[in-house]
């Protein structure tokens, strides 16, 4: 990895980072970003604030120009500052505006920036690995990092049965079979386009019931962020008795689906509502010739391995001394299966021999 050096201006806050959109747009434009709505400013501060974080760009400069920006967002709990900031979705979007080969690099010069200032002692960010070298390369910068592998794109080539000509035959009946079973046997209904009301009263309905219950407040806040989104969707299955036991939402952009937030009803198990709902929109999409479909953050393991193959980089900067020392203890004994946690107990990558933490 060539180490380069950034001068790096720190923008916080709303307020803040909206005058340095257009330059933040440029530069997504000159890297060839700007069809990735995850690195849109609008997008991203919706998302954190939604979350209660607090929204951070780190501009990074050569010779006085931009030349990269990382999006990080500041940990809060009960409304206080953790002194931890993270980058990065699951799947490591998101995070990091440069070209390619200067996407390592920015990130972690931009994270050794946000260190030096006294409130912050991690950082933690999930970058997307373009090669094969990036895990050297994160070797190289005195990091504890771990590779994963992720799922989020889905080819639909060859249209919904070309996709099931792709997957394994068991997987291939129960798509056929619970969609089946759901409509014809339950008279469940699928709505493949729900109009503001419609969604509004499906995430009423699910948000509490759900397998991952949102709290109100939050949940019916993501349903107005995800309806903003310029291509916006949302979907739905119904029981015509019970009411809303499936909703999905994201955007649609040229050339791709991204699927962001899925609800299903958690005491509806058995009639298998995850599946019922991934073959509905798969094969809605499919039917419009999407050629395929984004899983924003990745998706289910069952689903996944059909996904094309992609790597990401987890990379954790800690402050050094003692307070380092000791937030990395709380984390490995008090939150093991922690993203921070992982990388700490046995899926730590060990930073290679000599090299220097503070290289930038």
């Amino acid at each position: 990895m060539i180490v380069e050096r950034f001068d790096c201006d720190v923008f916080s806050g709303e307020t803040r980072i909206a005058r340095i959109a257009p330059v933040v747009d440029a530069l997504r434009q000159s890297c060839g970003q700007d069809g990735d709505m995850m690195t849109d400013l609008s997008w991203f501060v919706s998302r954190t604030v939604l979350w209660g974080n607090i929204p951070i760009v780190v501009l990074l400069k050569q010779h006085g120009v931009p030349v990269a920006a990382v999006l990080f967002y500041g940990r809060k709990v009960l409304g206080f500052p953790t002194g931890v900031i993270k980058g990065g979705n699951r799947s490591g979007d998101g995070v990091v505006i440069a070209p390619p080969d200067q996407r390592l690099p920015a990130l972690h010069a931009a994270s050794k920036r946000m260190l030096a200032k006294p409130w912050i002692h991690t950082v933690l960010a999930s970058v997307r690995s373009e090669s094969g070298q990036d895990a050297a390369d994160a070797a190289r910068t005195g990091c504890s990092w771990q590779g994963r592998d992720v799922s989020t794109h889905l080819s639909l080539e060859g249209g919904f049965e070309g996709l099931l000509s792709r997957i394994r035959p068991r997987s291939r009946r129960n798509y056929r079979y619970f969609r089946r079973r759901a409509e014809r046997e339950l008279g469940l209904v699928f709505v493949p386009s729900l109009q503001p009301d419609q969604a509004v009263q499906a995430v009423q309905d699910l948000h509490a019931v759900s397998m991952y219950p949102v709290p109100r407040p939050r949940a019916m806040r993501l349903e107005a962020a995800i309806r903003a989104t310029p291509g916006s969707f949302a979907m739905g299955v119904r029981d015509p008795a019970a009411g809303w036991l499936s909703y999905v939402s994201g955007w649609r952009q040229p050339g791709a689906t991204f699927v962001e937030w899925q609800l299903n009803h958690r005491e509806h198990e058995a009639v298998s509502l995850s599946t019922v709902m991934r073959t509905c929109i798969l094969e809605h999409e499919a039917a419009r010739g999407v050629p395929e479909i984004v899983f924003v953050g990745g998706t289910s393991p069952a689903l996944g391995r059909y996904c094309a193959p992609a790597h990401c980089l987890d990379l954790l900067v800690a402050r050094h001394g003692m307070s380092g020392f000791i937030v990395k203890q709380l984390l490995t004994r008090l939150r093991p299966q922690s993203q921070l946690g992982m990388i700490l107990r046995g899926t730590l990558q060990q930073p290679a021999a000599g090299a220097g933490a503070d290289e930038a």
